[in-house]
């Protein structure tokens, strides 16, 4: 009588749930609930053969409540049912270290509020030691407020850059969008582009000193300026698990980052703008 199914939506029907529920109890609320920030950011009421559909699955439950307020049912987003391809072998990749006893070590460079990213079902599950770096003040506040009682992050707001000198940091709107790399930003954000200049950190020198014995994966999602990170680092202090966004690079820039991962022995796995480099542990 309830179909609820997660693609890259949350798709709900409804047959004639009036032969189940009495008339009183019609129609039924269904809510979405944001599984990081626990705030409940949907809701729709459904009866008798109709349907709905948000736009969004990932780290989303539903919950199932009748008119009176009363819980019905709670559907939850699975990271190995729902997630994506990214989201299972990052996952995977941790409970294997864990399975040999090994505490797996993280890094998460743009992690925006942190509500998500392929990263995040690692910090809910405490599957992860996690250093979560992001640039913008706004988003930062939210990160912290989102994870500020998961004992395994820490934070740093700062931008990271290939060299650690200062830059050019552009954000639009209320720091949603940010970027220091100029045409991303002009390509995404609709509202008022501001810039200002930022101090950085090397991303080299972030590792080195974060990172001495033990990084096991690194997730990137620094808004065009991921393939230049990658390769301003000595590729000996990177790990065998990356995960980066491709998408707002050019064709060359891919092409570069491509064959100089391939060449550090990595294997490559790209899709609907994520790559995944990775080596067999």
């Amino acid at each position: 009588m309830i179909t609820i199914k997660y693609d890259n939506n949350i798709n709900i029907n409804l047959g004639k749930v009036s032969e189940i529920f009495c008339e009183d109890r019609l129609p039924l609320t269904f809510k979405i609930k944001n599984l990081v920030s626990k705030e409940i950011i949907w809701e729709t009421k459904l009866n008798d053969n109709m349907w709905a559909k948000y736009p969004e699955s990932e780290l989303k439950d539903v919950i199932v409540e009748d008119s009176k307020g009363n819980f019905i049912e709670r559907y939850r987003w699975n990271v190995l049912e729902h997630g994506s391809i990214f989201h299972k072998s990052l996952w995977l990749y941790c409970k294997n270290l864990i399975n040999q006893g090994i505490k797996p070590k993280g890094l998460a460079v743009g992690t925006h509020d942190g509500e998500f990213g392929e990263w995040v079902p690692l910090v809910l599950n405490y599957m992860s030691e996690i250093l979560l770096v992001e640039a913008s003040v706004p988003q930062y506040n939210k990160l912290k407020r989102n994870f500020f009682n998961k004992s395994d992050v820490s934070f740093l707001n700062s931008l990271i850059t290939t060299d650690g000198k200062e830059v050019e940091f552009f954000e639009g709107g209320r720091g949603y969008t940010n970027s220091v790399v100029k045409r991303v930003i002009e390509h995404w954000e609709t509202e008022e582009i501001t810039s200002s200049k930022r101090e950085s950190i090397s991303f080299n020198e972030l590792i080195k000193d974060n990172f001495i014995e033990q990084l096991n994966w690194i997730h990137l999602d620094v808004e065009g300026l991921d393939s230049k990170l990658l390769m301003s680092v000595d590729i000996e202090l990177l790990p065998d698990f990356i995960i980066f966004e491709d998408y707002n690079l050019t064709d060359d820039e891919k092409n570069e980052v491509y064959k100089w991962l391939e060449l550090g022995k990595y294997r490559l796995y790209s899709d609907s703008g994520i790559c995944m480099a990775t080596k067999s542990v």
